[in-house]
């Protein structure tokens, strides 16, 4: 009985959405110079309601207000949607950032629909959470929603081990650290905790330490607290003491004290189940490590450095290259290491 009641809300929903989306075709005619026209919804958080929006090329848009130290990343990985950030006028004019979770193609917009439909309804219910609610439900829709490539290249699996080479270190602290492993879930960062957090940073190649920063949130500390960078070059090797993806994860298993929450992250990130193919083939082995600290004049482009502390209206998918031959913040492991174990 509930399971009928909440379908006929979820039905009733879709077509209150696309009745309100049929207002903005119609409304679109009248304003052809708008960039953006949008109606608000009854549903809201705490910074103002939420709103449908449609862009000047007809593509659908639903409009979560955030506040000015949320942190939604970028992501421009799904070829059906996309997930930036924006700051609109307000009806007293006033300016209100939003989460702008866009349908990038015409022939997903009734998909896009029930995405927006399920988010509303989710965001309804607990308005405080409406950043994570965002990525959880994104992770949950990507494949509908035509998601990139799941193929798994060997820099890739590179960059995989080396995070499951640094929660391999965290585990032998403590078994529940896989919980603080959030990169896969959708964090800016590969692992936080309550007030510190660590990205992980990872080459194939046999020379330089250049770095490639995806978003203006990667390389901002929580608040309150610190961030370490860790860098590995990774290489294919034969050697003793190289392990493959499955190897290291047999490891990880063995370790943690939540399976649970570690398949679920492996689920999202879409890995391939089973140890066939290249990924068990190819084995790895660490032969650097670097462990910086991001802070003072580390260099790096967040949000704090612009105006009202978000990135320029109409910036998107904000990506940039460090490289790290020219910063000295380095830092030691066990540092890093026991700084995170400490929040969990």
């Amino acid at each position: 009985m509930n399971d009928q009641r909440w379908s006929v809300a979820s039905l009733r929903l879709r077509e209150l959405l696309e009745g309100l989306w049929d207002r903005l075709d119609r409304q679109a005619f009248m304003e052809t110079e708008s960039t953006m026209i949008t109606a608000a919804l009854e549903a809201g958080t705490p910074h103002g309601a939420l709103r449908l929006g449609q862009d000047a090329d007809g593509l659908r848009h639903l409009l979560v207000p955030i506040g000015p130290s949320d942190r939604v990343d970028d992501d421009l990985r799904s070829a059906g949607v996309h997930l930036t950030t924006r700051t609109l006028s307000s009806d007293d004019e006033l300016p209100v950032r939003y989460a702008d979770i866009a349908c990038r193609r015409h022939d997903l917009a009734g998909t896009f629909t029930g995405l927006v439909a399920d988010l509303t309804g989710l965001i309804a219910v607990n308005p405080d959470q409406a950043p994570s609610l965002i990525v959880r439900t994104l992770h949950a829709w990507r494949l509908l929603l035509g998601g990139t490539s799941s193929r798994w290249t060997v820099p890739r699996l590179a960059g995989l081990f080396a995070e499951l080479v640094v929660l391999e270190d965290l585990l032998d602290m403590d078994p529940r650290s896989v919980r603080a492993w959030l990169g896969p879930l959708g964090c800016p960062q590969d692992f936080r905790g309550a007030h510190h957090a660590i990205e992980v940073k990872a080459t194939v190649a046999a020379e330089g330490r250049i770095v490639h920063i995806h978003g203006a949130d990667q390389l901002e500390a929580p608040e309150n607290g610190t961030l370490a960078l860790v860098w590995l070059r990774i290489t294919e090797s034969t050697a003793p003491g190289a392990r493959s993806i499955p190897e290291i994860l047999a490891a990880c298993r063995e370790k943690t004290g939540d399976l649970g929450a570690l398949e679920t992250r492996l689920v999202a990130l879409g890995l391939p189940e089973g140890d066939e193919g290249l990924m068990s083939r190819t084995r790895f082995l660490p032969t650097e490590h670097r462990w910086y600290e991001v802070a003072g004049d580390f260099p790096r482009v967040v949000p704090q450095r612009f105006l009202d502390g978000a990135l320029p209206t109409g910036v998107h998918g904000l990506e940039y290259q460090i490289d790290l031959d020219a910063v000295s913040h380095l830092t030691e492991r066990e540092v890093v290491l026991q700084r995170l174990g400490a929040d969990l």
